[in-house]
């Protein structure tokens, strides 16, 4: 089997444009699987490899990587040969969406070649294209597709430069806790000096925290109450399908609103400042509409209900740091 270059490079889909999203800075391991088809001047079948690489996002572009592949291929004449490769790979994202991010790879680095009774330690060189998928906070499934320049001097090979395509499937885990940003500490308030004629000016009250009451709440609810009842971890990770939790949740509700009959329901989703807002826009109102749906179903008259999102434009909690984002991505009822 020999692999097009050009269909490869077009599985890869990398028709996004280029946007703005979030940098996890954090070290991960990339523990992958690979399918090689090597050069025909090899004279050997295609095969399996087992590779582990290190890396650490440098900014919004740039990731870099150091990793090790070993793989094992039969010799069209009998017998095989291994192939073990070091290399440092730096990989330009063209966006770093957690739904689809898409990525070119270039690296460099040695690969030493063993034969039965002869080896070789030379050049290695890849280029390829690839994709990164959030699968949850800490973990994300990578694949990608490159072509690798080898050069060895092994007697027996038709050839001392070999380009070989390979393919590989792995994960990408985050190896440490992401910090939490600290709180600024506030300053104490210095001795009046002012006269009473000129008093300092007031600074603005912050803000009332959200107001936030289980579904069984909604018994006492009254119009312009706001009612968190499901939070990101309620959904399926980047999704609207409802978790067995949250439709629990919504069962009580359903209970009381049946109950209630003199309340309406505004349903309206939000989500954290991760992703593009055209993307967290559209999230947010598949999540509101899969609630609203649910009551619906259950038995709640849609004259009673509305749904509606606002992406990110509306966050309770603070985006810069990981609990915030996570109650930011939530559903509430408002009531009126």
């Amino acid at each position: 089997m020999r692999m097009k270059p050009l269909a490869i490079l077009a599985a890869c889909g990398l028709a996004t444009a280029m946007q703005a999203h979030a940098v996890d800075d954090r070290l991960y391991l990339v523990p992958s699987i690979g399918y090689i088809a090597p050069d025909g001047d090899r004279n050997a079948d295609n095969g399996w490899s087992l590779g582990l690489g290190l890396g650490k996002a440098l900014d919004q572009n740039w990731s870099l990587e150091f990793g090790g592949r070993h793989n094992s291929l039969d010799r069209d004449a009998g017998g095989s040969y291994d192939q073990y490769s070091l290399g440092l790979d730096a990989l330009r994202f063209f966006d770093r969406n957690p739904g689809f991010a898409p990525y070119a790879v270039m690296g460099l680095g040695y690969m030493r070649t063993k034969i039965p009774g002869d080896s070789d330690n030379n050049l290695m060189a890849n280029l390829g294209l690839g994709f990164l998928k959030q699968l949850n906070d800490d973990v994300a499934l990578r694949a990608d597709a490159r072509y690798r320049w080898n050069h060895n001097d092994l007697a027996g090979m038709n050839d001392n430069g070999f380009g070989d395509w390979l393919v590989t499937l792995g994960l990408q885990i985050a190896l440490e806790r992401k910090p939490e940003a600290k709180p600024q500490p506030v300053a104490a308030p210095a001795a009046a000096t002012a006269p009473v004629s000129a008093p300092a000016p007031q600074a603005a009250p912050a803000a009332e925290p959200l107001k936030t009451q289980p579904a069984s709440d909604l018994d006492k609810a009254k119009p312009g109450d706001v009612v968190v009842i499901l939070h990101g971890v309620n959904f399926e990770f980047d999704s609207a399908k409802l978790r067995p939790d949250a439709i629990d949740i919504l069962k009580e509700a359903v209970t009381v609103l049946k109950r209630r009959s003199d309340i309406n329901i505004d349903v309206v989703g939000h989500t954290c400042s991760i992703g593009t807002e055209a993307y967290n826009q559209g999230l947010s109102e598949r999540r509101a509409k899969s609630v609203y749906d649910f009551f619906v179903a259950h038995g709640i008259a849609a004259s009673r209900l509305s749904s509606k999102g606002f992406g990110e434009t509306k966050p309770a909690f603070d985006n810069a740091t990981r609990e915030g984002r996570a109650k930011n991505r939530r559903v509430e009822l408002h009531v009126k």
